[in-house]
Parts: structure tokens; sequence; C-alpha cells
């Protein structure tokens, strides 16, 4: 089960409990020490990994782009976590040192709104929000995975709950897989909220993903606003830019959503 903190965004579907204002807090340090980020987004038959690293400040440079073919189960050399485990090992980190941001398909994803009175406590809104997400999703309760955050803009009589969520089952196969390649998951976001964070801070704009390579995107931090990682809203492709929503259905898309999910690192 997850719960949101206000603020917070709607991707850490990894973590069994939502964070305490001292993990935040220390968390934030650490991502101003942070040298590079990984993101594993879905595509076509396999999977995609970009690694990120700092350049010149504030500018964050590509320096691995490559993709794994099959599913996340399987276990053999051509599996995602044998991929996983030889990408780690080129870049020569510890067993278990590497993190990485694994993007939610979006198929597997729900997603909603929830009216609840004002002044109810977090925990009676949290409790609604897991049984509105196991309704969604035809499971139970303590099958699901999910997040929340309340809508600021209140009428005074109700709050709106902001909520997106996936089966448990999911997040335990995302970790399995991590697993086994000596890396740790750090989060599970939906792939539309990442590819919008990526769009946000791509140097050059999106006419840049199509002319050219991965290996030469570069992604600014000073474009990075909060608030734009923020509600439910960006789950809905309806409310996205034409243009990343054509540019999602091209080849780029997924290495978009890669880049965005490793950028959440700093975030």
């Amino acid at each position: 089960m997850l719960q949101n903190m206000s603020g917070q965004t709607f991707e850490d579907f990894s973590k069994g409990q939502g964070m305490q204002l001292a993990s935040w807090l220390s968390q934030r340090l650490r991502t101003r020490a942070v040298k590079q980020a990984w993101g594993l987004a879905p595509a076509q038959k396999g999977w995609f990994l970009l690694g990120l690293g700092k350049e010149a400040s504030p500018f964050m440079g590509v320096h691995t782009v490559q993709y794994f073919p099959g599913d996340l189960e399987d276990q053999s050399v051509l599996g995602v976590s044998h991929g996983l485990r030889q990408s780690g090992a080129s870049r020569g980190a510890f067993q278990g040192r590497h993190r990485v941001n694994m993007g939610l398909p979006m198929a597997q994803a729900v997603s909603g709104m929830l009216a609840v009175p004002v002044g109810w406590e977090p925990s009676d809104g949290e409790a609604e929000v897991q049984l509105e997400a196991a309704r969604a999703l035809g499971l139970e309760p303590q099958e699901v995975s999910f997040d929340w955050q309340a809508d600021p803009q209140s009428d005074g009589v109700v709050t709106q709950l902001q909520w997106v969520a996936c089966a448990q089952s999911a997040i335990e196969q995302f970790n399995q897989c991590v697993r086994r390649a000596g890396w740790q998951l750090a989060s599970v976001e939906p792939e539309l909220q990442a590819a919008q964070r990526a769009a946000f801070c791509l140097s050059g704009g999106m006419s840049v993903l199509l002319t050219r390579p991965a290996q030469d995107w570069r992604f600014d931090l000073a474009l990075l606003p909060e608030a734009q990682t923020k509600g439910a809203a960006m789950l809905n492709p309806s409310s996205f830019d034409a243009t990343l929503r054509d540019a999602l259905q091209t080849s780029a898309g997924p290495r978009l959503v890669a880049a965005g999910l490793a950028l959440k690192a700093w975030t």
C-alpha cells in the first residue's frame, strides 16, 4: 500500500509505505549529490535503458542507451535482468549500487478523482482511495499499489483526491527483475508522466527527438519546475501537447520515457 504526502508525485509505487517527512528530506539532500541516474522504460517487445550523467551545470547528458528484448520474467541471457547486469558491470559499479526508475505501462495503470469531505484525516482518505483503486482494478484492496495527493483547489465542502494505482503483483515483478540483476528499484512511475518531465527539460525542444540520436540529447535541469510533475491529469493522454503525443508514437518515444524516469533522480 502506498500513501502520498502533500506535494509528492504519483510515482513511488515501489515503496511499501509513503515517506515520512524526515526520510523525504534526506532523499532531497541525497539527490543534490547524484552524478548519474537510470531509467528503464517499456518498449515494443522489450525495454529501453537510458542513463544520464552530469555535464556542465545544469545540463545532463546521455551516457547509455540500450535495448533489452524480451520480458521481465525471462532469466536467460536474452532477458532484461541479464542486460541490466551487463550494463552495470560495464559502468564499473559494485553489486547493488545502481538504482533504476522503471516506467509503468499505461495499460497496467488506472487513475481517477475521489471526493471526500473537507477535514477528513489522511488515513481515512487513503483507505477510500485504496478501495476505489481495488474496484477499478477488480482486485482485493491488499492486492493494489497506489499513490494519491489532495488537489489544493477545494470548494470548502469536499477535497478532490487525485490517485493512480496498479496491481501489486506488477511492482513485485519489477522488483524481482531488478534484484536478479544486482540493481535496486528506486521507483515506479507511469510512463506518460515520465515523458512529460523529459519533454520539459529537453534542450532544443521536441524536434530534437527526430533529428538527433538519443546519445546526443541533453537535458537542462533548470527547466524542470517541480509543479509540472504533479497532478493525475498528467496521466490522461488527452491533456498532453499534440507534439508530445505524436512523439510518443515514434521509435524515440520509449527513450524519452526512459530519460524522464532517469531525470526523477534530480526532482
